[in-house]
Parts: structure tokens; C-alpha cells; sequence
């Protein structure tokens, strides 16, 4: 079986995950690290690029839609600047895998120009989840029906941000993002008092969205949000936990899940993936994602690919003149 390799541009960091000859290998490098040096020669170093095929992701990848060739790929695969938080590993890691030459396919993001999306998500919300998201989905897709009959399900997925994905019938249906409903960690959505920040020039809009997430509004770093004992700890998990039964309720209401998966540094801590689990057990089974689950989801769409598959939860793929395309 041919190897392939899937990166995660996720918000912590840079992962990947190596399918080679039957055996899964995962590497981390962290954003300070990635943002300070080449990643291409540690790698390689690791014997991580020696793949048939890359599974890229990168930001919102909202200018594609399709899984592409990246030798097709311009402003790389981004519409507009990126929005949140910038720190350039990621950016240098595209453009050298890019101009190495190697193969290499870009996953989208979702967003209005993905075909497959339920119509109404598409009229509502330019983006709704960046291209990590949709390689997340496809592992989870994957993993759960190899345990159950489940077409119809929902990923929650919470970290510094919070998205929501939704398939239904083995398709993606629709998302919904953090700067849209329930906050993570760090990003979160603009309620009027940001709105009025940002109308006063206080804050950009960027700013605003990146000062919304559960520990930003507490005052408190990441880790007393998760771990801490103190009344304001206590109040920000709370909050961040009944912003996403809220958010999946809602869209339990339109795709009615055979199964819910919990992703996310966040969502699957200890004091907040019981409590979850514990809800959502009531519509239907949980299962978890550990924190590789995008690079995975990212590998097993190269290793599609390269077995001739050229749809992917309703996304479809464009190799241009040198492959079929679909989609």
C-alpha cells in the first residue's frame, strides 16, 4: 500500500500522521517552534516524508472547492487574509512543500463554494469551518462507522476554537464555527459589546474574535480554565460547556445524529468530556478524537486518492490535466 502523509495547520500546532505499510506514525511541532525554523528537514529527518502522496490543510483554504492539486493551488488556497492568530510555521511549511515538488493535495475549509453543504448553511454563512475541520470529519466518519452503521452524525470539536460539524446521509452538511456560535478557549463570536469595541475603534474586528473565547473573558490562562478549582474557573468551563449543548442541540434538530464525536484539546479533557458525554449519551452514542484525529483525516484522504476515490464526504477532487477531477 502506498504512503501517504496528513498535515494538521491547527491552532496549537503543526501534526502529522505518516500511513505507511499498515503502521500509523503521528509528530508534533509546536507554533513556536514551527514559526522559528524550517519543519522540512525534521521531517524528512524522521523519515516523514517519505509518502506517495501529502494531505495538506492550511487555514481557512476557503479560495478551493475541491481537494486539489497544489500545483494548482494560488494565494494558497486562501480568499482573504487569514483571520486569528498568525504565526508563519505553517505558511513556511505550504510554501516548502510546495516548491519541493513533492505531490501534494489541498483540503478546503467549508464555505459557500462547497457544493455539497446544505443550502440553507451556504445562503447564511460565507465560512464555517477551516480545512482542518473537514479532514477531522473524514477520520471521524471513517472511524465510527467502522464500529456502527452512522451516516447521520455531528462533531464537536473544542479547543482555542469551537466548531460543530454536522453530516448527514455520509455527506457534509453544514458547520458552525466559533466566531458563529459557541466560543472556545480563545476565539469566540462578537456579541453587541465587542460590535460596539470594534464600532469604536477599540479593537479590529481580528481583535475582537480573538479576545471572545471562555479564557479570554475570565481573565484566566488555558490551563486554570481546564484545571482550576476557583469560582471564576468554574464558571468559565460551565459557560463553555452549555455554549456547546446548546450548539449541538441545535443541530441535533436537523441532521438527528446516529453518533456524536468529541474532539479538541478541550472537549476531550477530563473535566469537560464526562460532562459532555454524559448529555449527549441521551441522543445518541459518543465517541472521542485524540488530537491527531485532522492529520489522520488528512492521511486517509491522500490514501483515498491514491486508491482511485475521488469524492470525500461530498467533496470532490481536482488533480487537473495529470488526474481525474470531480466535484
Amino acid at each position: 500500500m502506498a504512503a501517504t502523509l496528513g498535515v494538521d495547520h491547527g491552532t496549537e500546532g503543526l501534526r502529522f500522521c505518516l500511513l505507511k505499510d499498515g503502521k500509523t506514525r503521528f509528530l508534533e511541532v509546536g507554533r513556536e517552534d514551527a514559526s522559528g525554523r524550517s519543519v522540512l528537514p525534521l521531517l524528512e529527518e524522521r523519515g516523514f516524508l517519505d509518502a506517495d502522496l501529502i494531505g495538506l490543510t492550511y487555514s481557512m483554504a476557503d479560495g478551493i472547492d475541491a481537494i486539489t492539486d497544489l500545483r494548482l493551488v494560488e494565494r494558497r488556497g486562501q480568499r482573504e487574509a487569514v483571520t486569528g492568530e498568525f504565526s508563519g510555521g505553517g505558511t513556511r511549511l505550504f510554501d516548502e512543500i510546495k516548491g519541493s515538488g513533492r505531490r501534494a493535495v489541498l483540503i478546503p475549509g467549508m464555505h459557500r463554494g462547497i457544493r455539497c453543504l446544505d443550502r440553507r448553511f451556504r445562503f447564511l454563512y460565507s465560512h464555517m469551518a477551516a480545512s482542518e475541520k473537514t479532514a477531522l470529519a473524514y477520520h471521524a466518519y471513517l472511524m465510527v462507522n467502522r464500529e456502527i452503521a452512522a451516516p447521520d452524525m455531528i462533531i464537536a470539536d473544542i479547543s482555542s476554537n469551537t466548531v460543530t460539524v454536522g453530516i448527514a446521509c455520509g455527506r457534509l452538511f453544514g458547520a458552525v464555527d466559533a466566531c458563529l456560535g459557541a466560543p472556545g478557549l480563545v476565539h469566540g463570536p462578537l456579541d453587541l459589546g465587542r460590535i460596539r469595541l470594534v464600532d469604536s475603534g477599540r479593537l479590529s474586528a481580528n481583535q475582537a474574535f480573538y479576545s471572545a473565547g471562555v479564557s479570554k473573558m475570565a481573565g484566566l490562562g488555558i490551563e486554570e480554565v481546564l484545571d482550576g478549582r476557583d469560582e471564576k474557573a468554574d464558571l468559565a468551563r460551565e459557560a463553555l460547556i452549555a455554549a456547546v449543548e446548546m450548539e449541538v442541540a441545535g443541530l441535533s434538530r436537523l441532521i438527528r445524529p446516529q453518533a456524536i464525536v468529541i474532539a479538541g484539546s478541550a472537549g476531550i479533557h477530563r473535566n469537560i468530556f464526562g460532562r459532555l458525554k454524559e448529555v449527549f449519551e441521551e441522543t445518541a452514542p459518543v465517541y472521542r478524537l485524540d488530537r491527531y484525529g485532522a492529520a489522520e483525516g488528512a492521511a486517509e484522504i491522500a490514501q483515498g486518492i491514491l486508491q482511485g476515490e475521488r469524492e470525500f464526504l461530498g467533496v470532490g477532487v481536482n488533480l487537473g490535466a495529470d488526474g481525474e477531477s470531480s466535484g
